[in-house]
């Protein structure tokens, strides 16, 4: 009976395992196709803005930025010309402290459930502050925001970039946008997290530099 039930055991703990598996993988897959889809779609809209003569700063100048909170960031010069002055950027929202009727939210290239969770590069995160006496909600389409760039320099900041003044609307010309919702557990981290432990974002190396440290 002994070897009987170690075999059982063994057995599901094999099945439980192989299951884990699969469920991980089709969530890492899942995840990827979301992530390849809405990066299409951001970028379809920027260039049918673009060729409505709105310039559009691209993520790509962002993401150039060097740094950590530690150090302070290092920015690209093609971004330093945009430092206090109005812009327009096509994001997707994602919440910092608040659900609805928001003054202050955070806007990033790639949608994501919550901040906490995923911690996203430093470089891909910007604090969008409403304009005085408006507010906004969460939406699931990427949104179109015009407001005023604040460039971040010196260690120890939190974040690199804040738009300030900023409105917003549908990114694509004459579209909709749909209230996100958020789940609990994901609300629950955003309340329960202060800014001063925001996580530190890993940065992706760039094609180049996997190259590099592949060749040492």
């Amino acid at each position: 009976m002994r070897l009987r039930a170690k075999r059982d055991l063994t057995i599901f703990v094999g099945v439980v395992f192989v299951i884990s598996v699969v469920a991980l993988t089709n969530n890492f897959l899942e995840r990827s196709n979301l992530a390849e889809r809405s990066e299409k779609w951001r970028q379809m809209v920027e260039k049918e803005r673009k060729n409505k003569g709105i310039d559009i700063i691209s993520w790509k100048i962002l993401q150039k930025t060097k740094g950590n909170m530690r150090t302070g960031p290092t920015f690209d010069e093609a971004l330093l010309k945009y430092d206090k002055q109005k812009v327009h950027i096509v994001g997707f929202m994602v919440p910092l402290n608040e659900f609805r009727n928001i003054k202050e939210f955070l806007l990033l290239p790639l949608p994501i459930e919550c901040y906490f969770c995923q911690a996203p590069p430093m470089r891909d995160v910007i604090i969008v502050q409403m304009t005085e006496k408006e507010t906004t909600n969460l939406y699931r389409e990427p949104v179109l925001i015009n407001g005023v760039l604040n460039l971040q320099k010196g260690k120890g900041v939190k974040f690199f970039y804040i738009i300030s003044d900023a409105r917003l609307g549908p990114a694509k010309e004459g579209g909709s946008l749909t209230v996100k919702t958020v789940q609990p557990q994901h609300m629950m981290h955003v309340q329960q997290a202060p800014q001063e432990q925001l996580l530190e974002g890993i940065e992706t190396p760039s094609p180049k530099e996997k190259m590099d440290n592949t060749n040492k």
